[in-house]
Protein backbone atom coordinates (compact mmCIF):
# COMPACT_ATOMS: atom_id res chain seq x y z
CA UNK A 1 0.00 0.00 0.00
CA UNK A 2 0.98 3.69 -0.99
CA UNK A 3 2.16 5.71 1.61
CA UNK A 4 -0.45 8.72 1.33
CA UNK A 5 -3.14 7.56 -1.05
CA UNK A 6 -6.19 8.73 -0.57
CA UNK A 7 -9.20 6.75 0.30
CA UNK A 8 -11.55 6.20 -2.40
CA UNK A 9 -15.02 7.61 -3.25
CA UNK A 10 -17.63 5.48 -3.52
CA UNK A 11 -19.86 7.70 -4.50
CA UNK A 12 -23.80 8.02 -3.87
CA UNK A 13 -24.51 3.52 -4.79
CA UNK A 14 -21.96 3.01 -2.22
CA UNK A 15 -23.82 5.44 0.41
CA UNK A 16 -27.18 4.21 -0.01
CA UNK A 17 -26.59 0.72 -0.13
CA UNK A 18 -24.78 0.94 3.05
CA UNK A 19 -27.61 2.84 4.53
CA UNK A 20 -29.74 0.54 3.52
CA UNK A 21 -27.78 -1.86 4.96
CA UNK A 22 -27.29 -0.19 8.61
CA UNK A 23 -31.61 -0.03 8.83
CA UNK A 24 -32.09 -3.05 7.63
CA UNK A 25 -28.95 -4.61 10.76
CA UNK A 26 -31.36 -2.33 12.83
CA UNK A 27 -34.42 -4.11 12.98
CA UNK A 28 -32.94 -7.39 12.34
CA UNK A 29 -30.32 -6.80 15.54
CA UNK A 30 -33.91 -6.75 17.78
CA UNK A 31 -35.41 -9.42 15.92
CA UNK A 32 -32.28 -11.75 17.00
CA UNK A 33 -32.37 -10.78 20.54
CA UNK A 34 -35.69 -11.37 20.66
CA UNK A 35 -36.44 -14.24 18.87
CA UNK A 36 -34.43 -16.48 21.81
CA UNK A 37 -36.01 -14.28 24.43
CA UNK A 38 -39.46 -15.31 23.62
CA UNK A 39 -38.45 -18.92 22.92
CA UNK A 40 -37.18 -19.06 26.34
CA UNK A 41 -40.18 -17.65 27.65
CA UNK A 42 -42.05 -20.51 26.41
CA UNK A 43 -39.62 -23.03 27.11
CA UNK A 44 -36.42 -24.02 29.62
CA UNK A 45 -35.55 -27.00 27.34
CA UNK A 46 -32.16 -25.83 25.45
CA UNK A 47 -33.30 -28.37 22.85
CA UNK A 48 -36.34 -26.42 21.44
CA UNK A 49 -34.62 -23.51 22.32
CA UNK A 50 -32.33 -24.17 19.99
CA UNK A 51 -34.73 -25.48 17.58
CA UNK A 52 -35.61 -21.65 16.68
CA UNK A 53 -32.08 -20.66 16.03
CA UNK A 54 -31.91 -24.32 13.82
CA UNK A 55 -34.71 -23.42 11.86
CA UNK A 56 -33.40 -20.39 9.99
CA UNK A 57 -30.57 -22.61 9.32
CA UNK A 58 -33.07 -24.82 7.05
CA UNK A 59 -33.70 -23.45 4.01
CA UNK A 60 -29.76 -23.04 2.93
CA UNK A 61 -30.67 -26.63 0.94
CA UNK A 62 -33.22 -26.08 -0.67
CA UNK A 63 -32.52 -22.59 -1.93
CA UNK A 64 -28.77 -21.54 -1.40
CA UNK A 65 -27.33 -22.41 -4.94
CA UNK A 66 -30.73 -21.27 -6.62
CA UNK A 67 -29.98 -18.30 -4.93
CA UNK A 68 -26.64 -18.08 -6.41
CA UNK A 69 -27.93 -18.45 -10.17
CA UNK A 70 -31.01 -15.90 -9.84
CA UNK A 71 -28.76 -13.54 -8.95
CA UNK A 72 -26.77 -13.84 -11.53
CA UNK A 73 -29.18 -13.74 -13.76
CA UNK A 74 -31.59 -10.91 -12.22
CA UNK A 75 -31.30 -7.34 -11.89
CA UNK A 76 -29.87 -7.25 -8.07
CA UNK A 77 -31.44 -4.14 -6.99
CA UNK A 78 -34.87 -5.19 -7.94
CA UNK A 79 -33.95 -8.39 -6.65
CA UNK A 80 -33.06 -7.25 -3.06
CA UNK A 81 -36.19 -4.42 -3.13
CA UNK A 82 -38.43 -7.45 -3.79
CA UNK A 83 -36.67 -9.81 -1.08
CA UNK A 84 -36.85 -7.02 1.65
CA UNK A 85 -40.51 -5.88 0.59
CA UNK A 86 -41.79 -9.38 1.28
CA UNK A 87 -39.34 -9.83 4.16
CA UNK A 88 -41.06 -6.88 6.12
CA UNK A 89 -44.51 -8.56 5.80
CA UNK A 90 -43.44 -11.44 7.36
CA UNK A 91 -42.15 -9.82 10.18
CA UNK A 92 -45.43 -7.64 10.60
CA UNK A 93 -47.24 -11.20 10.89
CA UNK A 94 -45.11 -12.12 13.49
CA UNK A 95 -45.58 -8.68 15.36
CA UNK A 96 -49.41 -8.98 15.05
CA UNK A 97 -49.10 -12.71 16.55
CA UNK A 98 -46.91 -11.47 19.55
CA UNK A 99 -49.07 -8.42 20.39
CA UNK A 100 -52.34 -10.98 20.68
CA UNK A 101 -50.61 -13.81 22.17
CA UNK A 102 -50.71 -16.48 19.84
CA UNK A 103 -47.10 -16.53 19.75
CA UNK A 104 -45.57 -20.67 19.26
CA UNK A 105 -42.34 -22.13 19.17
CA UNK A 106 -43.87 -24.04 15.91
CA UNK A 107 -44.49 -20.05 14.69
CA UNK A 108 -41.00 -18.47 15.38
CA UNK A 109 -39.56 -21.07 14.06
CA UNK A 110 -41.92 -20.50 10.97
CA UNK A 111 -40.77 -17.31 10.99
CA UNK A 112 -37.11 -17.60 11.11
CA UNK A 113 -37.14 -20.07 8.45
CA UNK A 114 -38.87 -17.76 6.08
CA UNK A 115 -36.82 -14.62 6.66
CA UNK A 116 -33.44 -16.67 6.17
CA UNK A 117 -35.18 -17.83 2.74
CA UNK A 118 -35.50 -14.61 1.99
CA UNK A 119 -32.49 -13.73 3.44
CA UNK A 120 -30.41 -16.28 0.83
CA UNK A 121 -31.72 -14.68 -2.18
CA UNK A 122 -30.71 -10.98 -0.69
CA UNK A 123 -27.43 -12.27 0.11
CA UNK A 124 -26.41 -13.51 -3.37
CA UNK A 125 -27.45 -9.97 -5.04
CA UNK A 126 -25.79 -8.14 -2.47
CA UNK A 127 -22.40 -10.16 -3.59
CA UNK A 128 -22.52 -9.27 -6.61
CA UNK A 129 -23.44 -5.14 -6.08
CA UNK A 130 -20.98 -4.37 -4.24
CA UNK A 131 -17.94 -5.46 -6.52
CA UNK A 132 -19.71 -3.35 -9.22
CA UNK A 133 -19.84 0.41 -7.24
CA UNK A 134 -16.63 -0.36 -5.17
CA UNK A 135 -13.36 0.05 -7.14
CA UNK A 136 -10.58 -3.36 -6.12
CA UNK A 137 -8.32 -0.91 -4.59
CA UNK A 138 -11.02 0.51 -2.08
CA UNK A 139 -12.51 -2.79 -1.39
CA UNK A 140 -10.93 -3.77 2.34
CA UNK A 141 -12.05 -0.17 3.28
CA UNK A 142 -15.53 -0.82 1.72
CA UNK A 143 -16.20 -4.13 2.80
CA UNK A 144 -14.90 -2.90 6.55
CA UNK A 145 -17.02 -0.12 6.39
CA UNK A 146 -20.37 -2.42 4.97
CA UNK A 147 -19.53 -5.01 7.73
CA UNK A 148 -18.50 -2.34 10.72
CA UNK A 149 -21.98 -0.14 9.52
CA UNK A 150 -24.21 -3.54 9.82
CA UNK A 151 -22.30 -4.83 13.12
CA UNK A 152 -23.27 -1.28 14.70
CA UNK A 153 -26.81 -1.19 14.09
CA UNK A 154 -27.32 -4.68 14.48
CA UNK A 155 -25.45 -5.86 17.47
CA UNK A 156 -24.39 -2.32 19.21
CA UNK A 157 -27.11 -0.90 19.22
CA UNK A 158 -30.36 -3.00 17.56
CA UNK A 159 -29.72 -5.94 19.94
CA UNK A 160 -29.76 -4.11 23.52
CA UNK A 161 -32.54 -2.23 22.11
CA UNK A 162 -34.82 -5.17 20.96
CA UNK A 163 -33.71 -6.31 24.40
CA UNK A 164 -35.00 -3.60 26.58
CA UNK A 165 -38.07 -2.83 23.97
CA UNK A 166 -38.88 -6.71 24.45
CA UNK A 167 -39.14 -5.87 28.39
CA UNK A 168 -41.55 -3.27 27.40
CA UNK A 169 -43.72 -5.28 24.88
CA UNK A 170 -42.48 -8.21 23.37
CA UNK A 171 -44.15 -6.76 20.02
CA UNK A 172 -41.95 -4.02 19.54
CA UNK A 173 -38.93 -5.59 18.40
CA UNK A 174 -40.83 -7.41 15.38
CA UNK A 175 -42.66 -4.08 15.05
CA UNK A 176 -39.34 -2.22 14.45
CA UNK A 177 -37.99 -5.39 12.34
CA UNK A 178 -40.65 -4.80 9.73
CA UNK A 179 -40.45 -1.18 9.10
CA UNK A 180 -37.05 -0.87 8.95
CA UNK A 181 -37.09 -3.90 6.41
CA UNK A 182 -39.30 -1.31 4.30
CA UNK A 183 -36.70 1.18 4.60
CA UNK A 184 -34.17 -0.48 3.67
CA UNK A 185 -36.23 -1.30 0.86
CA UNK A 186 -36.43 1.97 0.02
CA UNK A 187 -33.03 3.28 -0.13
CA UNK A 188 -32.00 -0.26 -2.48
CA UNK A 189 -35.01 1.43 -4.66
CA UNK A 190 -32.75 4.84 -5.11
CA UNK A 191 -29.86 2.92 -7.00
CA UNK A 192 -29.28 3.97 -10.27
CA UNK A 193 -28.54 2.06 -13.10
CA UNK A 194 -29.14 -1.62 -13.86
CA UNK A 195 -27.02 -4.23 -12.22
CA UNK A 196 -27.96 -7.42 -14.41
CA UNK A 197 -24.31 -8.75 -15.14
CA UNK A 198 -23.74 -9.13 -18.55
CA UNK A 199 -23.98 -12.70 -20.22
CA UNK A 200 -21.06 -14.85 -20.04
CA UNK A 201 -18.72 -15.14 -22.94
CA UNK A 202 -18.53 -18.37 -25.99
CA UNK A 203 -20.82 -20.13 -27.97
CA UNK A 204 -23.86 -21.52 -27.94
CA UNK A 205 -27.10 -21.78 -26.09
CA UNK A 206 -27.28 -20.12 -22.57
CA UNK A 207 -26.10 -22.80 -19.82
CA UNK A 208 -29.04 -24.21 -18.21
CA UNK A 209 -30.02 -23.45 -14.38
CA UNK A 210 -28.28 -26.85 -13.37
CA UNK A 211 -25.34 -26.23 -15.54
CA UNK A 212 -24.75 -22.55 -13.96
CA UNK A 213 -24.85 -23.44 -10.51
CA UNK A 214 -22.67 -26.06 -10.85
CA UNK A 215 -20.17 -24.30 -12.32
CA UNK A 216 -20.18 -21.63 -9.39
CA UNK A 217 -19.53 -25.05 -7.35
CA UNK A 218 -16.57 -25.69 -9.38
CA UNK A 219 -15.09 -22.72 -9.67
CA UNK A 220 -14.74 -22.24 -5.85
CA UNK A 221 -14.02 -26.01 -5.32
CA UNK A 222 -11.24 -26.17 -8.02
CA UNK A 223 -9.21 -23.08 -6.42
CA UNK A 224 -7.03 -25.05 -3.18
CA UNK A 225 -7.42 -21.27 -1.18
CA UNK A 226 -11.13 -20.82 -1.80
CA UNK A 227 -11.88 -24.08 -0.62
CA UNK A 228 -9.99 -24.52 2.20
CA UNK A 229 -11.69 -20.91 3.46
CA UNK A 230 -14.77 -22.25 2.98
CA UNK A 231 -14.34 -25.45 5.20
CA UNK A 232 -12.24 -23.34 7.47
CA UNK A 233 -15.44 -20.75 7.50
CA UNK A 234 -18.03 -23.90 8.13
CA UNK A 235 -15.97 -24.52 10.76
CA UNK A 236 -16.17 -21.27 12.05
CA UNK A 237 -19.80 -21.42 12.28
CA UNK A 238 -20.59 -24.76 13.54
CA UNK A 239 -18.66 -23.40 16.23
CA UNK A 240 -20.23 -20.55 16.49
CA UNK A 241 -23.87 -21.72 15.95
CA UNK A 242 -24.03 -24.42 18.84
CA UNK A 243 -23.11 -21.28 21.19
CA UNK A 244 -25.65 -18.91 20.13
CA UNK A 245 -28.28 -21.68 19.94
CA UNK A 246 -27.82 -22.17 23.87
CA UNK A 247 -26.04 -19.13 24.43
CA UNK A 248 -30.05 -17.58 26.32
CA UNK A 249 -29.74 -20.32 28.54
CA UNK A 250 -26.01 -19.80 29.49
CA UNK A 251 -26.57 -16.17 30.39
CA UNK A 252 -29.70 -16.50 31.85
CA UNK A 253 -28.79 -19.73 33.74
CA UNK A 254 -25.19 -19.57 34.23
CA UNK A 255 -24.58 -15.83 34.82
CA UNK A 256 -27.61 -15.21 36.28
CA UNK A 257 -28.30 -12.08 33.58
CA UNK A 258 -31.51 -10.69 32.89
CA UNK A 259 -32.99 -10.34 29.31
CA UNK A 260 -30.89 -6.87 29.25
CA UNK A 261 -28.14 -8.34 29.83
CA UNK A 262 -28.27 -10.87 26.99
CA UNK A 263 -28.95 -7.73 25.09
CA UNK A 264 -25.42 -6.06 26.57
CA UNK A 265 -23.66 -8.93 25.90
CA UNK A 266 -24.66 -9.04 22.28
CA UNK A 267 -23.55 -5.45 21.86
CA UNK A 268 -20.08 -6.33 23.49
CA UNK A 269 -19.58 -8.95 20.65
CA UNK A 270 -20.88 -5.88 18.23
CA UNK A 271 -18.61 -3.47 19.75
CA UNK A 272 -15.73 -5.90 18.99
CA UNK A 273 -16.74 -6.23 15.66
CA UNK A 274 -16.83 -2.67 15.32
CA UNK A 275 -13.63 -2.34 16.38
CA UNK A 276 -12.39 -5.18 13.80
CA UNK A 277 -13.89 -3.30 11.03
CA UNK A 278 -12.28 -0.21 11.90
CA UNK A 279 -9.00 -1.78 11.81
CA UNK A 280 -8.97 -4.42 8.90
CA UNK A 281 -7.46 -2.50 6.07
CA UNK A 282 -4.39 -1.63 8.78
CA UNK A 283 -4.21 -4.74 9.60
CA UNK A 284 -4.42 -6.43 6.12
CA UNK A 285 -1.85 -3.97 5.11
CA UNK A 286 0.76 -4.10 7.98
CA UNK A 287 0.38 -8.58 8.37
CA UNK A 288 -1.57 -9.13 5.02
CA UNK A 289 -4.70 -11.41 4.40
CA UNK A 290 -3.44 -14.83 5.07
CA UNK A 291 -1.54 -13.87 8.80
CA UNK A 292 -5.14 -11.69 9.53
CA UNK A 293 -7.04 -14.92 8.90
CA UNK A 294 -4.77 -16.77 11.04
CA UNK A 295 -4.58 -14.58 13.80
CA UNK A 296 -8.15 -14.40 13.80
CA UNK A 297 -9.07 -17.55 14.06
CA UNK A 298 -6.36 -17.68 17.11
CA UNK A 299 -8.37 -15.29 18.82
CA UNK A 300 -11.74 -16.93 18.29
CA UNK A 301 -10.30 -20.22 20.10
CA UNK A 302 -9.17 -17.82 23.26
CA UNK A 303 -12.63 -16.28 22.65
CA UNK A 304 -14.66 -19.20 23.14
CA UNK A 305 -12.47 -20.55 26.13
CA UNK A 306 -12.48 -17.33 28.36
CA UNK A 307 -16.46 -17.78 27.93
CA UNK A 308 -16.95 -21.12 28.80
CA UNK A 309 -15.02 -20.34 31.75
CA UNK A 310 -16.75 -17.19 32.64
CA UNK A 311 -18.02 -16.63 36.52
CA UNK A 312 -19.72 -13.41 35.40
CA UNK A 313 -21.17 -10.86 33.01
CA UNK A 314 -17.94 -8.53 32.97
CA UNK A 315 -15.98 -11.38 32.15
CA UNK A 316 -18.11 -13.14 29.46
CA UNK A 317 -18.59 -9.81 27.87
CA UNK A 318 -14.81 -9.14 27.70
CA UNK A 319 -14.42 -12.36 25.61
CA UNK A 320 -17.28 -11.84 23.78
CA UNK A 321 -15.82 -8.42 22.21
CA UNK A 322 -12.61 -10.55 21.46
CA UNK A 323 -15.01 -13.16 19.80
CA UNK A 324 -17.01 -10.62 17.57
CA UNK A 325 -13.39 -8.86 16.93
CA UNK A 326 -12.04 -12.39 15.77
CA UNK A 327 -14.93 -13.20 13.68
CA UNK A 328 -15.39 -9.60 11.93
CA UNK A 329 -11.56 -9.99 10.80
CA UNK A 330 -12.47 -13.38 9.42
CA UNK A 331 -15.71 -12.65 7.45
CA UNK A 332 -13.86 -9.10 6.03
CA UNK A 333 -11.32 -10.59 5.05
CA UNK A 334 -12.25 -13.32 3.15
CA UNK A 335 -14.89 -11.77 1.74
CA UNK A 336 -12.04 -9.63 -0.13
CA UNK A 337 -10.28 -12.04 -1.09
CA UNK A 338 -13.19 -13.95 -2.49
CA UNK A 339 -13.72 -10.47 -4.55
CA UNK A 340 -10.27 -10.73 -6.29
CA UNK A 341 -10.74 -13.96 -7.41
CA UNK A 342 -14.03 -14.67 -8.58
CA UNK A 343 -15.06 -12.83 -12.23
CA UNK A 344 -17.78 -10.79 -11.42
CA UNK A 345 -20.54 -12.66 -13.72
CA UNK A 346 -20.13 -15.85 -11.05
CA UNK A 347 -20.04 -13.76 -8.06
CA UNK A 348 -23.32 -14.81 -6.96
CA UNK A 349 -22.90 -18.71 -7.49
CA UNK A 350 -19.67 -18.74 -5.77
CA UNK A 351 -21.00 -16.59 -3.22
CA UNK A 352 -23.95 -18.84 -2.49
CA UNK A 353 -21.67 -22.34 -2.91
CA UNK A 354 -19.42 -21.00 0.04
CA UNK A 355 -22.35 -19.89 1.71
CA UNK A 356 -23.80 -23.00 1.19
CA UNK A 357 -21.12 -24.84 2.82
CA UNK A 358 -21.03 -22.58 5.99
CA UNK A 359 -24.61 -22.84 6.60
CA UNK A 360 -24.66 -26.63 6.43
CA UNK A 361 -22.21 -26.40 9.44
CA UNK A 362 -24.06 -23.93 11.09
CA UNK A 363 -27.04 -26.40 10.91
CA UNK A 364 -25.43 -28.94 12.48
CA UNK A 365 -23.89 -26.84 14.70
CA UNK A 366 -27.31 -25.99 16.09
CA UNK A 367 -28.29 -28.83 16.19
CA UNK A 368 -25.06 -30.40 18.32
CA UNK A 369 -25.06 -26.96 20.29
CA UNK A 370 -28.44 -28.03 22.06
CA UNK A 371 -27.80 -32.02 22.78
CA UNK A 372 -24.39 -31.21 23.97
CA UNK A 373 -25.65 -28.83 26.14
CA UNK A 374 -28.43 -31.50 27.22
CA UNK A 375 -25.77 -34.25 27.74
CA UNK A 376 -23.37 -32.69 28.90
CA UNK A 377 -24.09 -28.99 30.48
CA UNK A 378 -24.23 -25.39 29.01
CA UNK A 379 -20.08 -24.40 29.36
CA UNK A 380 -18.59 -27.79 27.66
CA UNK A 381 -19.77 -26.37 24.73
CA UNK A 382 -18.00 -22.97 24.47
CA UNK A 383 -14.92 -25.44 25.82
CA UNK A 384 -15.25 -27.77 22.80
CA UNK A 385 -16.04 -25.16 20.75
CA UNK A 386 -12.60 -23.36 21.50
CA UNK A 387 -10.62 -26.89 20.75
CA UNK A 388 -11.88 -27.46 17.55
CA UNK A 389 -11.38 -23.85 16.40
CA UNK A 390 -7.72 -24.17 17.66
CA UNK A 391 -7.53 -27.13 15.85
CA UNK A 392 -8.57 -25.74 12.60
CA UNK A 393 -6.06 -23.48 12.38
CA UNK A 394 -3.46 -25.80 12.98
CA UNK A 395 -4.44 -27.54 10.32
CA UNK A 396 -5.17 -25.28 8.17
CA UNK A 397 -3.33 -22.08 8.83
CA UNK A 398 -0.24 -22.60 6.18
CA UNK A 399 -2.66 -22.48 3.18
CA UNK A 400 -4.29 -19.16 4.68
CA UNK A 401 -1.04 -17.69 3.88
CA UNK A 402 -1.58 -17.86 0.73
CA UNK A 403 -4.06 -15.35 1.00
CA UNK A 404 -1.85 -12.70 1.33
CA UNK A 405 -1.46 -12.77 -1.91
CA UNK A 406 -5.05 -11.88 -3.36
Amino acid sequence: MQRGRRHPDYGSGFRLLWASVVVSGLGSGMRYVALPLLAAELTSDPRKVSLVFLAGQLPWPLVMLSAGVVADRADRRRLMYAVNTARAGVAGALAVAVALGDATLLLLMAVAAALDLGQRFYAGAWAGIVPAIMPPPGRDRGNAALQGGSVAATLVVGNPVGAALFDVDPALPFTFDALSFLVAAALIGLLRGSFRRPPETGTGAPASFCRQAADGFGLLWNQPLLRRIALLSALCNLVGAAQIAIGVLFVRDDLGLSSTGYGALAAAFGVGSLLASLLEGRLVALLGRGRVLCAAMVAASAAALGIGLSDSGWEAGCFTALYGMSMTLWAVTVTTVRQGRVPGEYMGRVTMTHKTVVRAAATLGAAVGGLTAHALGLRPVFLIGSALLLAGVLAGGRGLLKASRS
